[in-house]
């Protein structure tokens, strides 16, 4: 009996696959509308600007975070891709913390390499990336300033036409 189902099943499936006036999903990963995907994830560069806490609030709210630049391809990436397009100041997810700079969406450390100066750890500052300098530097999370959201990539479901 366990025979018989299963080969029916096989059967089934096998005329289904061979069909071809049916839509089959096609999966890949990437971005929704209004990402770009750089260095594996996505970013929407947010040509308004909001203080820091706001511009974190905004991106939430499209469920995604102020960018954390963890590595060099991420770092070079995204300014060349802000200069490309968008030049200017941009907040990042960097603040102080307990006296240390630190990426809040992660909660890693901020690499010292990427600054354009000391920035110290003066409390209510947080960073953003100037597209001039390719340097990171550091202003009252008060300000207004553009942002960029950063998520990972998903899986994007589009149809593939019957042919």
């Amino acid at each position: 009996m366990a025979t018989t189902v299963l080969l029916i099943v096989a059967l089934a499936v096998t005329a289904y696959a061979e069909r071809t006036d049916v839509e089959l999903p096609e999966e890949a990963l990437g971005c929704e509308d209004g990402f770009t995907n750089i260095a594996g994830n996505c970013y929407r560069f947010a040509q308004q600007t909001q203080s820091w806490n706001d511009a974190r609030a905004t991106c939430q709210g499209q469920g995604a975070k102020l960018v954390s630049v963890l590595n060099d391809a991420q770092y070079n990436g995204l300014l060349s891709h802000i200069n490309n397009n968008f030049p200017g100041t941009y907040w990042t997810s960097g603040a102080t913390e307990s006296g240390r700079w630190i990426w809040t969406a992660t909660g890693g450390s901020m690499e010292q390499k990427w600054w354009g100066r000391n920035p110290g750890n003066s409390p209510n500052q947080c960073a953003y990336f100037c597209s001039n300098t390719l340097k990171y530097w550091n202003k009252q999370c008060s300000a207004a300033l553009r942002f960029i959201c950063e998520k990972p990539e998903e899986f994007q479901v589009s149809r593939v036409p019957a042919v």
